[in-house]
């Protein structure tokens, strides 16, 4: 589970928000590529809009036609990115700050990406989520989010309390405890050495 010392790393806020900006922003740069549209602005750092929601996290604009499927990019790439990562953090033992940067960058931006696009569709009618909705079946949308939050949320459960490293341990803690663990009982129920 986190320790209190692991909130630490909210200091380090900024660089998750740009990497996690980044993702987001490339994901509709590539796919609108892919659709044979030309990028003009690639934007990935917060600034103030001239009109419209105050601040702007980021933004691509394209010279030529795109598609829903690139306004939907980074909402593809985010379940994947979040496989992905879920897959180092639950099963792979780095030492606990990069496990806990892995779980930022990996599992929770994705997460928080997906969850305030779908929620700010309610209230911000330029929003990528309310261009989707006009676009494709808001049914379809709805249950899309719906389903790939909650299982964003039961799998981050998951690892935060099932990883080796989040339950405090990773090899180099492995590796300390072995000098200090006791060793098993003889049959006569005094202890035998532990290994060294």
């Amino acid at each position: 589970m986190l320790r209190t010392r692991d909130l630490l790393w909210l200091l380090a806020y900024p660089i998750y928000q740009l990497l996690g900006t980044l993702r987001h922003e490339a994901s509709h740069a590539v796919m609108g590529m892919i659709e044979g549209a030309r990028v003009q602005q690639l934007v990935f750092r917060p600034h103030l809009r001239e009109t419209g929601w105050p601040i702007d996290w980021g933004h691509v604009s394209f010279d030529g036609p795109t598609t829903w499927l690139t306004t939907a990019a980074p909402y593809f790439v985010d379940p994947l990115t979040f496989g992905l990562f879920f897959l180092v953090c639950r099963y792979l033992r780095p030492p606990r700050w990069v496990w806990l940067n892995l779980v930022i960058i990996g599992m929770v931006s994705p997460l928080i990406n997906s969850a305030y696009a779908y929620l700010s569709s309610f209230w911000r009618p330029s929003s990528d989520v309310t261009r989707l909705l006009r676009e494709v079946p808001p049914c379809a949308v709805h249950v899309y989010f719906v389903v790939t939050m909650i299982a964003y949320v039961v799998e981050l459960s998951a690892v935060l309390r099932r990883s080796r490293t989040a339950c405090g341990s990773s090899v180099t803690a492995d590796r300390r405890e072995a000098g200090r663990a006791p060793g098993p009982r003889d049959p006569g129920g005094r202890r035998r050495p532990g290994p060294r």
